[in-house]
C-alpha cells in the first residue's frame, strides 16, 4: 500500500455501516480517506443483525471486519486506524491554505483533511430501571423488526406509554398473543395515550401500571426470559421485553465544536442535513451519514446514507477543483 498524503480527500469518523458504505465510495473513486474507527457500537452484545439482505442472521462483529477486509485487500487510498477523535476545527490547512479540517484524536496525534463524514453512530438512553442494563440486549430490544423473530412462542413486555403504544403492541402480538403493556408507573392521563391503551386492550394486550422495582435476567435465552419485579404485587416472568428508549448522538463534542446544526432534541436530536440528496450540514465540508443523521437507525438505510455523504464530499471536491481551474485559466489570460 501506497503512504499515506500529509492531506487526504476525506476523513471519516466511525466504522460502523455507515462509514464502512463511505469509505468503499472514495476507495471506488480512488479518492483518499481515512476511517477512524472507536470500536464502540450501538449494537454491542447483539450476535445477530437482520434486515440486511444477503447479510440476514449475520453476526455485526463478522459484518464489520468483512467490510474492512474487502477495502484493504483491494484499495489502496483508504486507510484504516483504531483510535477516537476527540477535538475538531474547521482549519486553512496546505500550502495553498484550503478551508479544510484539523482533528485529534484520543493519542494526541493530529490530522488534517479536506472534508469531514461524521458516521459516528447514536447512543441509547436507559430508563431508571435496575437491572435494565444487565438484560440489554439479552431480554430488552428496540426494535421487533430486527429480534422478534427469534424471541417468538414466549410472552412479550411492551415497556411505553405514549401515542405509539398500539403500533409496539400491534407488532408484538405478531410473534405472541401473551403482550403486557407496562407503563413502570405512569398512568395515561393524555387522550391520546389513553385510546392507545384502549385499543391494545380490544386487541387482547393486557395494562399493566405498576412501578417497576427491577429487571432479573433469569438465563440466556427467551425461554429462560427476564423477571420483572414490582413495587407491590406479584413478578412478571415474560420471555423478552420490547421499549424504543431515546437516543443521543455518539459525538456529540464534535457535532459542537464543528458548529454543526441538529434538530430540535424532541424530534430525535439527530444532525440536520441540509441538502438530503448528498447529505451536507450546516457547515461546509462535513457531512453525515447513518444513525447520527436519521430517525430510523437501521443498518441498511445507515449504508446509504454513508453512501450518500461520500458522493456529496465527492461532488463538492470536484466542484472545488473546477472553481481553481477556472480561476488559474482566468489569471493566465
Amino acid at each position: 500500500m501506497p503512504p499515506r498524503p500529509p492531506i487526504i480527500d476525506g476523513l471519516i469518523i466511525g466504522g460502523g455501516p455507515a462509514g464502512l458504505a463511505a469509505c468503499l465510495a472514495f476507495a471506488r473513486t480512488r479518492s483518499t480517506a481515512m476511517v477512524f474507527d472507536s470500536s464502540s457500537y450501538r449494537n454491542e452484545g447483539i450476535t445477530h443483525m437482520h434486515t440486511v439482505p444477503s447479510r440476514d442472521h449475520m453476526d455485526p462483529y463478522e459484518f464489520r471486519s468483512i467490510a474492512r477486509q474487502q477495502v484493504e485487500s483491494r484499495y489502496p487510498t483508504v486507510w484504516f486506524e483504531k483510535a477516537t477523535i476527540t477535538q475538531a476545527a474547521k482549519k486553512l490547512i496546505g500550502q495553498d491554505k484550503y478551508d479544510g479540517f484539523e482533528v485529534t484524536d484520543d493519542k494526541g496525534n493530529t490530522y488534517q483533511r479536506k472534508k469531514l463524514i461524521l458516521a459516528t453512530g447514536s447512543r441509547d438512553v436507559f430508563p431508571d430501571i435496575l437491572g435494565f442494563a444487565e438484560n440489554w440486549p439479552q431480554h430488552i430490544y428496540q426494535c421487533l423488526v430486527c429480534d422478534g423473530f427469534e424471541q417468538q412462542g414466549t410472552p412479550i413486555g411492551v415497556l411505553d406509554c405514549s401515542p405509539m403504544t398500539g403500533h409496539f403492541v400491534n407488532m408484538a402480538l405478531n410473534f405472541d398473543k401473551r403482550v403486557t403493556v407496562l407503563t413502570n408507573g405512569v398512568i395515561p392521563d393524555k387522550p391520546e395515550v389513553q385510546q392507545q391503551m384502549r385499543i391494545t386492550e380490544a386487541w387482547g394486550a393486557k395494562v399493566d401500571t405498576r412501578k417497576i422495582k427491577r429487571l432479573v435476567n433469569n438465563g440466556p435465552t427467551h425461554n429462560e426470559g427476564v423477571t420483572v419485579q414490582f413495587e407491590e404485587g406479584e413478578s412478571m416472568t415474560l420471555g423478552f421485553i420490547t421499549t424504543k428508549p431515546p437516543t443521543v448522538n455518539r459525538s456529540q463534542d464534535l457535532i459542537d465544536q464543528l458548529g454543526v446544526e441538529c434538530v430540535d432534541a424532541t424530534i430525535g436530536g439527530h444532525i440536520k442535513t441540509v441538502n438530503p440528496m448528498f447529505n451536507s450540514t450546516s457547515v461546509r465540508g462535513v457531512f453525515a451519514g447513518g444513525d447520527t443523521m436519521v430517525a430510523m437507525k437501521q443498518v441498511t438505510i445507515a449504508m446509504a446514507e454513508g453512501l450518500k455523504a461520500a458522493a456529496g464530499a465527492g461532488f463538492e471536491l470536484a466542484k472545488e477543483k473546477e472553481a481553481a481551474t477556472l480561476k488559474a485559466l482566468e489569471e493566465a489570460k
